[in-house]
């Protein structure tokens, strides 16, 4: 799992492949209205709400693509834990590219406005969380495949 501030995302670029597609695609994304948006090699989506106590919900993770978020407003805590230390939940729907998963949270931080995080196939991750009090975000969610 990658952590870090926005301004250093594209030091990335040999870890995420199609970043520089889905940077170009989300330039002025702050005023795109909630919703799922295509782009040359992934998507991404925006989205906005409020978070869950950490306690609530499951992990998940992705075999198909690397899940990079990115927070244009607000905050929320993600939890994160190697897949292997989880237990299957809900089992891999490849149509979703979702597994969820049961696991300790005992590994989360918070992420806020300029920042973002990359989750890739072997990280199971919970965001949209907090621990204590609620938040209120607004974010990116790129999808970008994983390739050989």
């Amino acid at each position: 799992m990658i952590v870090d501030s926005f301004k250093n995302i594209e030091k990335y670029s040999g870890l995420l492949p199609y970043l520089q597609n889905g940077l170009a695609a989300v330039a002025g994304a702050d005023e795109l209205p909630v919703g799922r948006y295509e782009f040359e090699g992934g998507y991404f989506m925006i989205q906005e709400g409020k978070t869950k106590p950490m306690t609530e919900g499951t992990f998940e993770a992705h075999r198909k693509f690397i899940d990079v978020q990115v927070l244009l407003d607000g905050a929320e805590e993600v939890a994160w834990q190697e897949l292997g230390d989880t237990t299957s939940a809900i089992a891999y729907d490849p149509e979703s590219d979702k597994e969820r998963l049961e696991g300790s949270k005992e590994h989360h931080m918070l992420i806020t406005k300029g920042m973002f995080w990359a989750a890739f196939p072997q990280d199971a991750h919970k965001a949209i969380s907090h621990m204590d009090d609620q938040l209120s975000f607004r974010k990116i969610v790129m999808k970008l495949p994983v390739t050989a």
